[in-house]
C-alpha cells in the first residue's frame, strides 16, 4: 500500500486550487491564442536575422521582416537569398527528423537548403566540404 510522505493544510490547498484557477484561465484565454501566431512569428524573424547576422549577412531585422512578408527590398542577392533560406528551414524545421532521429541524409538536406543558391560553387550545396 502506498503511504505518502507528506502533509497538507488549508493553506496549500488554497494555493494549489489558486494556481489551478489560473491555469485555466491562462488555457482558455482567447486573447494568448491570438498573440501566440504574433509571438511565433517575431521569434522566427528574430532568429532569422541574428543568425544571419553572426555569419556576416548585412540585412536588418526590418528587412528580413519585408522579406518575409513578400516585399521586396533592396540589398545584396546573396544576403536576400541566405535569409530567405533561413526563413523556409526553420518553418518546415520537422521535415528534417526522421522517427525521432535526425540522419546524415537530413542534415546533408537541410545543409542543402540553407545555402541554396548562396555558395559561390553550387555543387556544394548539400555537400561535406
Amino acid at each position: 500500500m502506498f503511504n505518502p510522505c507528506f502533509t497538507y493544510n488549508h493553506e496549500i490547498v488554497n494555493k494549489l486550487l489558486e494556481i489551478n484557477s489560473i491555469r485555466d484561465f491562462i488555457v482558455n484565454a482567447p486573447v494568448v491564442l491570438e498573440m501566440e501566431v504574433s509571438l511565433k512569428r517575431d521569434a522566427l524573424l528574430k532568429s532569422a536575422h541574428h543568425s544571419t547576422a553572426i555569419e556576416g549577412n548585412p540585412l536588418s531585422l526590418d528587412q528580413v521582416d519585408k522579406l518575409a512578408k513578400g516585399i521586396r527590398i533592396q540589398g545584396q542577392k546573396k544576403a536576400m537569398q541566405e535569409v530567405l533560406n533561413y526563413l523556409n528551414v526553420l518553418k518546415d524545421m520537422d521535415k528534417y527528423i526522421e522517427d525521432g532521429k535526425i540522419t546524415k541524409k537530413n542534415v546533408l538536406k537541410l545543409h542543402e537548403n540553407i545555402t541554396h543558391y548562396t555558395l559561390e560553387y553550387t555543387y556544394l550545396e548539400g555537400q561535406y566540404q
